[in-house]
């Protein structure tokens, strides 16, 4: 028996052990070169014995010390920096874009391998930041002045320096204006080719969240969906599809093959064409676990059939993770790679067998197979996904087996529409045009599901759940087959009662006792939101990356009673032209200063388009809501064009009570102070504490008990300013807030009393 195993799983056990060492590595490091010449010894040393067994237990103790040393080695050469001793330096750098840009309220993080560094010639990964607006290409080589930043460290949970140290980047390279001065060439080059070949052409005619969501399910390239989105995809249990699976890379193979078959053309000319696309494929998706795994058992299927040798799945799957371990061993504590490789041993062992225990039930085949697969695959990543990000989907049954029916469809149209793009333009477009409804559908059941009560759970109610499951199944197995039925049906209808109970309707958030003043954080911006029971004010809109009307809706705010442009400048009213789209809005004031601004043009138009009025904001206008009180202090005048519009923000003084906020949006003190404004308890520090000489004496006379500084984390224009802490910090008694460091910062009041608290 033991000479029969041995026989049969002998690949499994050489890679098995190869595997193990170089995740071995992360633990034990063993790069010298005596571990090497041992490894060398035994191998050599395994071909002189003749028993089977003992060679290769050799063999895998060969490849087990081959493995150490090879993952030791990579491993130090992922630790080594040349950039890190330079970190705080500023000057010229020429990178390499490796990878697609991410978008983040506040910047564009891109991958890239720097390339040279002022005089210095170096090949090193760097995490580069740079300004909102256009994206450098992936593949682009790009000139930029830069300055070497070091990673951020742990924060809310999440420890950014050692998450890229395991990726082998050590600084952050923040970047300003960047030119593009060449691509990268060999297989990199050919990789970037083929992507961007393959990204424009398998939605053509198609924009927006249509193209992001096909983008997603064919190239994993998920940054072109809205935050929003991104979230639902997780809360539902779908973001799966956002990764480049085996079932993606079967659909390209398959269709090759197929295709194949029906122009008659030879079965080993297909396997080899099948071969080449499934290895562009992998090349233009990229570098990922799920990617590289899928790649791995997609050519050596194929290589099987041309070497006439059986497909063994799971040698494959220990191959896929030896080269991902290869290549980099601490992808063993990424996210990425054991999720995958968790999924696919549960489709390997679990998925059969409950397919076996449905076939005793009235559901359809193609159900079953999804009810089977996602509920195997969310039962062993669940820990998973526990530890990682601490939330787990608690409805990815119900999705999958809404989404399913047209995500292979989706795929496969996708893929004919890049063949039909080359070859008939014309009907690439109606295909695509197809497409995008289906695109439309998996969102809209992302929406539907991640957007229920209790869509996902933490790791006390995940734990509950979990023993309460345990518990049925044990239950389950314990009663005689014939009153098996009845009970699944009654833990389905305690399982329906419980999910009902979790979608009753539930206030987001209860509405205001009196006043509530929340500054939203919105990064480098401004987004002030004041409620009343009566309704809600909204005091500038944010840059359009902070996404207001989705955190207002977030918040359970649908209606808006006024929208107060101060000033058309994007960081202001950037968001207004979505907040105008997705929440009411009875009234608009705005001071109508002459400036070029295509956010504040938008907005107008949309007001318009929604037949929402708009007051010019001059000095001595008043509007109520219920209590409160909301007065324009300036502009006094219609502002002259080719001034500064911050010179004519508009300056607000809301009042409810005995208690008065004195809103200042960008206009400084040679604004404000001529004002006079009255003492208040509230002061928003004016331009996100940009320096102002006239600052001590503002608060001198209008004696604030908070103050609070909207403004974006590690923004480039180094706000808050020294001088503008140091005179706030001067003021005795005075509570000062900053959205960077607090978070959103809520103010309570019932006219007279007042508390504070971060978080919307």
């Amino acid at each position: 028996m033991t000479a029969f195993f041995l026989e049969r799983y002998a690949p499994h056990l050489l890679a098995g052990a190869l595997c193990l060492a170089l995740a071995l590595a992360t633990v034990v490091r063993a790069s010298s070169n005596f571990v090497l010449a041992v490894a060398l010894a035994a191998a050599v040393a395994s071909v002189a014995v003749l028993d089977r067994q003992s060679r290769l237990a050799i063999l895998a103790c060969a490849l087990g010390a081959a493995g150490l040393w090879w993952g030791s080695v990579r491993l130090d050469a992922l630790d080594r920096s040349v950039l890190e001793p330079r970190i705080g330096e500023t000057g010229r750098g020429v990178l390499e874009i490796t990878g697609p840009a991410r978008r983040t309220p506040y910047r564009l993080r891109v991958p890239a391998r720097m390339r040279a560094f002022r005089s210095l010639s170096v090949r090193e990964s760097v995490l580069l930041e740079l300004p909102l607006g256009r994206a450098p290409p992936q593949g682009g080589l790009i000139e930029t002045p830069i300055e070497l930043r070091e990673p951020r460290g742990p924060s809310d949970g999440f420890d950014e320096r050692e998450f890229l140290r395991r990726r082998g980047i050590h600084v952050v390279a923040r970047g300003r204006t960047w030119d593009l001065v060449g691509r990268r060439g060999g297989v990199a080059g050919a990789a970037d080719r083929i992507r961007r070949r393959l990204a424009t052409s398998i939605a053509p005619g198609l924009s927006g969240e249509r193209r992001a969501v096909l983008a997603g399910l064919v190239l994993g390239e998920e940054e072109g969906l809205s935050e929003p989105l991104r979230d639902d995809f997780r809360s539902s249990g779908l973001y799966h599809l956002l990764a480049v699976s085996g079932q993606n890379v079967a659909f390209v193979a398959g269709g090759v093959l197929v295709t194949a078959w029906l122009l008659g053309i030879s079965r080993l000319a297909a396997e080899v064409g099948a071969l080449a696309a499934i290895c562009a494929y992998v090349m233009a998706v990229g570098w990922q676990p799920s990617v590289v795994r899928a790649g791995v058992a997609g050519a050596l299927a194929s290589l099987a059939w041309l070497a006439a040798r059986p497909r063994d799945r799971w040698y494959f799957l220990l191959l896929g993770a030896a080269l991902l371990l290869a290549w980099n061993p601490y992808s063993l504590y990424e996210a990425g790679f054991q999720l995958s490789f968790a999924a696919v041993a549960a489709i390997f062992v679990l998925v059969p067998r409950v397919e076996r225990v449905l076939e005793g039930y009235p559901v359809p085949h193609g159900l079953a197979t999804v009810v089977a697969v996602s509920g195997a695959c969310g039962l062993v990543t669940a820990p998973i996904l526990l530890l990682q990000f601490g939330t787990v989907p608690v409805y990815s049954i119900l999705s999958n087996a809404l989404a399913a029916p047209v995500v292979g469809l989706s795929f496969s149209l996708a893929l004919l529409t890049a063949l039909l793009d080359q070859i008939m333009p014309s009907g690439a477009l109606a295909a695509a045009w197809v497409n995008g409804w289906l695109a439309a559908y998996v969102a809209a059941c992302a929406r539907a599901v991640g957007s229920l009560p209790g869509a996902q759970i933490g790791s006390s109610a995940a734990v509950a759940v979990a023993g309460m499951a345990v518990g049925a199944f044990v239950a389950w197995l314990r009663l005689p087959r014939w009153r098996r039925p009845g009970f699944v049906v009654l833990v389905g209808v305690a399982a329906l009662v419980a999910a009902a109970w979790q979608i009753r309707p539930q206030q987001v958030r209860p509405p205001p006792s009196g006043f509530r003043v929340t500054v939203l954080d919105v990064g480098q911006g401004d987004a002030i939101l004041l409620e009343v029971r009566e309704g809600a004010v909204l005091v500038d809109q944010g840059p359009p990356e902070a996404e207001v009307d989705d955190q207002l809706r977030r918040l359970g705010v649908r209606r808006i009673a006024l929208a107060v442009l101060t000033h058309p400048q994007r960081d202001h009213v950037g968001g207004a032209a979505e907040l105008l789209q997705h929440v009411r809005v009875d009234r608009i004031l705005d001071p109508r200063i002459p400036a070029k601004s295509p956010e504040e043009s938008a907005a107008v138009v949309e007001a318009s388009a929604r037949s929402v009025p708009i007051a010019v904001a001059r000095a001595g206008l008043v509007f109520r809501l219920g209590r409160l009180r909301l007065q324009v202090l300036w502009p006094a005048e219609d502002p002259p064009a080719g001034q500064d519009p911050n010179l004519y923000a508009t300056v607000l003084l809301a009042s409810y009570g005995s208690v008065d906020v004195l809103l200042t949006a960008d206009a400084e003190t040679p604004v404000t102070l001529p004002l006079n404004p009255p003492p208040v308890e509230i002061l928003k520090v004016a331009h996100h504490g940009s320096a102002d000489d006239g600052l001590p004496r503002l608060l001198q006379l209008i004696t604030p008990e908070i103050a609070v500084i909207s403004c974006g984390r590690d923004n480039e224009y180094g706000h808050p300013t020294p001088s503008t802490i140091a005179a706030l910090e001067a003021v005795r008694g005075l509570d000062v807030y900053r959205t960077d460091r607090d978070g959103s910062v809520v103010i309570e009041t019932d006219g007279k009393h007042m508390s504070t608290r971060f978080g919307a």
